[in-house]
């Protein structure tokens, strides 16, 4: 009897375990046909695209030619062009590149850089540059210019130039630079005479000496999503002609970056306030002055739509990031410009709100795309930077 009875006992483990291990089985074979319905977890193919591109040889900057997008002058419109890159020992770089824009406005550049000199603290950069930039939009000095004021003239300046930057702090930065500027302005109406718009139709030249003091702590200046950047800037403009157009100016500006959820959304403030001092009897020339109205200064206003001797710039952005490569963006700008430092302040303030895209990679944006709305209709901006 007690024989029989663990044989039946053995029958019955052995039939209950053959029939775990079935539904074990079913479960599994289940769970292989889902992923092959679902396709195997990653990026999608909208994210692979964009990988594709930000990952080419035109972005990565590699050795040889290559074609040049972008922007000749603020205003000009979108510019093709081609360049040509050399990479040289020790990191440093040679490169030169020519553009024309929609409004045949015309742009020649070459660069030389060596950013890792002196145990890499040291960086040292060379430029010389031309450009013949058509139609440049003026609307007349101060805060209360008109829309329909609106006067152009043609700006050709040529600037030969080098700086050096020393860091002795991952996060310090010292800069000083010098650079020989010629400048040629031709009106296009009759009616932009020098007394409205100090400067057009002189022929200037200058040595321009220049020193920066700069705070970075981002991950990257191209794109980031915490830290801070703090600079301030001074620049002297002395004209060598014996012209009443020399003028000193200094800037200042702040940029904070306050990250939520891991960085998945980032509150970003930025502060630039300018300001400019020509010598006693001189004036500053418009072309030189501080202005607002651009793709990165108050945006939802036309470029250069505000100009006088000081400015001052309040954005606020909140930012959040759908997929790994694209970030969204809600903006808003408030700033103005002003005969005289005191006039700086936070009543009467001109203010601009939009929506942006930005595709960018670990450290840098490759396209920025944005829709702004201000008191004088919308604008759209297409950028291949940062705004801040």
């Amino acid at each position: 009897m007690l024989r029989t009875t663990a044989v039946l006992v053995m029958l019955t483990l052995a039939i209950s375990a053959g029939a775990q291990t079935t539904r074990v089985e079913a479960i599994a074979q289940e769970q292989e046909k889902k992923a092959a319905q679902l396709g195997a977890e990653g990026p999608s193919e909208a994210e692979r695209i964009i990988r594709r591109v930000l990952i080419s040889p035109l972005l990565a900057g590699g050795d040889g030619l290559y074609p040049w997008f972008g922007s000749v002058f603020g205003g000009s419109g979108m510019a093709i062009g081609a360049g040509f890159l050399k990479r040289l020992p020790n990191a440093a770089s040679a490169n030169v590149m020519a553009g024309v824009s929609l409004n045949n406005s015309i742009l020649m550049e070459g660069k030389f850089s060596a950013p890792e000199l002196w145990h890499g603290m040291l960086r040292v950069d060379g430029l010389a540059r031309w450009t013949d930039a058509r139609g440049v939009s003026f609307y007349g000095l101060g805060p209360g210019s008109a829309k329909a004021a609106r006067e152009r003239y043609d700006y050709q300046p040529t600037e030969f130039g080098g700086d050096a930057t020393l860091t002795p702090q991952r996060w310090l930065s010292l800069s000083g630079g010098y650079s020989w500027l010629d400048i040629d302005t031709q009106r296009d109406f009759p009616g932009l005479t020098g007394d409205l718009a100090p400067g057009i139709g002189e022929a200037l030249q200058y040595n321009v000496t220049r020193g920066t003091v700069g705070i970075d702590w981002r991950t990257s200046p191209g794109y980031s999503t915490r830290g801070g950047f703090y600079r301030a800037t001074v620049v002297k403009h002395a004209e060598k002609n014996g012209l009443p157009f020399s003028f000193r100016s200094q800037e200042y500006e702040v940029v904070q970056l306050l990250p939520l959820v891991r960085e998945q959304f980032v509150l970003a403030f930025r502060g630039l306030a300018t300001t400019t001092h020509p010598e006693p009897g001189h004036d500053v020339p418009v072309m030189l002055g501080p202005f607002l109205g651009s793709g990165s200064t108050l945006r939802g206003f036309r470029n250069r739509r505000f100009t006088d001797r000081h400015r001052l710039l309040l954005s606020g952005e909140y930012r959040w990031r759908p997929s790994r490569y694209l970030d969204m963006a809600v903006f808003v700008d408030a700033g103005k410009v002003a005969p005289e430092t005191r006039q700086l302040t936070l009543k009467e303030l001109e203010t601009a709100w939009g929506l942006g895209a930005r595709f960018h990679g670990p450290g840098f944006t490759a396209l920025r795309m944005e829709v702004a709305k201000g008191r004088e209709g919308l604008g759209i901006i297409f950028a291949g930077s940062q705004v801040f």
